[in-house]
């Protein structure tokens, strides 16, 4: 029996680095300028362009994941390698195998994260569904953290003492992040929902992300009521409280289950904030789905989808994993607000007679003319 050809390794990675990058971040050959589309370019210095159309000068990490960073090209390259081979790594581990600080590490790899979207995912067949939620047990915490966390949520009074399970149960679902799952056993989407959870944003996710005339198997949750008529897909439930786990027809919604063992188990201890639960499923669906793929291709394909996209420390701190499932009518409503709070500031400085460029150091708000 050989042994499996590996078409890659971190070493050829390393040296290669700039050469890999450019082959993949220019497709044919053909550099093409980021800023104006000119295919007028002069090189110099070794990948680096100036066009001759608009005067511009850039690199192969224009307009990329890598735009502006100090960062050599190597790093970054022997980053993707190690995100494409390692099923589950922590930023402490990738700052000592980068030879950089652990913080610098978190965000190189936030930002690769951004590269591995489930957007084009589309499942069809036969759907196993379902929810989970992420998060710490509280039955590990100590007494008074508990009472704290009870009182600063409203489960109890700020003078009782006592608590129960209940009050346990439901401050954990309070607490932890409700994540959606889906998968045809080939390929797998997950997203972190604003919690709590609602039967509308599984129908969003469901239409988008499955194909006409497939079949749904999940649990008899609330969440389901109407779903035939709301989707137009066929149901088939288990009620797992009964310890039914197959129906009739032998489906389960087992496959699901399966790919959140997977996530907890992998992932445990290396999540740092809800807000960014999204990034960190997007990983590993990516992993799931392009399992069947050479790490050759699966290298490739985070450098081209990471071509196009620049993301700074402000976005990646001010990212909404929520902004999906905020309805159309929300957003024009609050537009609307912010238009009119903006609208309302202008007046009032000019009533009082006020400069943005003299004022520039002070931050008005609606309360100063009051």
């Amino acid at each position: 029996m050989t042994a499996k050809k590996h078409t890659l390794s971190t070493a050829k990675v390393i040296r290669n680095a700039e050469v890999i990058f450019h082959r993949v971040r220019w497709g044919y050959g053909i550099v093409v300028c980021p800023y104006c589309g000119s295919l007028h370019i002069a090189e110099y210095d070794g990948y680096r362009y100036k066009c001759n159309s608009c005067k511009r000068r850039f690199t192969d990490k224009t307009n990329t994941l890598m735009h502006g960073s100090k960062l050599p090209v190597s790093v970054w390259m022997q980053a993707i390698y190690e995100m494409s081979v390692d099923n589950f790594i922590s930023s402490v581990v990738m700052s000592k195998k980068l030879g950089i600080n652990q913080k610098s590490a978190w965000l190189l790899m936030t930002k690769l994260r951004f590269a591995m979207p489930q957007d084009k995912v589309i499942l069809e067949g036969i759907i196993a569904q379902d929810e989970m939620y992420v998060g710490g047990c509280l039955s590990n915490f100590h007494y008074s953290r508990k009472l704290d966390l009870l009182r600063k949520n409203h489960f109890i009074k700020q003078d009782d003492y006592k608590y129960t399970k209940e009050n346990i149960f439901a401050l954990n679902k309070a607490l932890k992040q409700p994540v959606f799952g889906m998968t045809n056993g080939d390929k797998v989407v997950l997203y972190a929902t604003p919690n709590p959870i609602k039967k509308e944003y599984i129908r969003t996710l469901y239409k988008k992300h499955a194909k006409k005339g497939s079949s749904v198997v999940s649990d008899e949750s609330a969440l389901y009521i109407d779903w035939e008529q709301a989707t137009g897909s066929k149901l088939y439930t288990n009620n797992h409280h009964n310890n039914q786990y197959r129906t009739k027809e032998g489906l389960t919604s087992n496959a699901i289950e399966n790919r959140f063992s997977w996530f907890k188990r992998g992932f445990n201890g290396k999540i740092t904030h809800c807000k960014y639960h999204q990034l960190y499923l997007n990983e590993y669906a990516f992993r799931f789905n392009t399992k069947s793929l050479s790490t050759e291709d699966k290298f490739n394909q985070i450098i081209s989808n990471s071509i196009g996209i620049h993301y700074t420390y402000n976005d990646i701190r001010n990212y909404n994993f929520q902004a999906m499932f905020i309805s159309k009518k929300k957003l024009q409503e609050k537009q609307a607000k912010e238009k009119a709070h903006m609208e309302a500031l202008k007046k009032g400085m000019e009533i009082f007679g006020l400069s943005e460029i003299r004022n520039k150091g002070k931050v008005y708000t609606l309360s100063d003319f009051e």
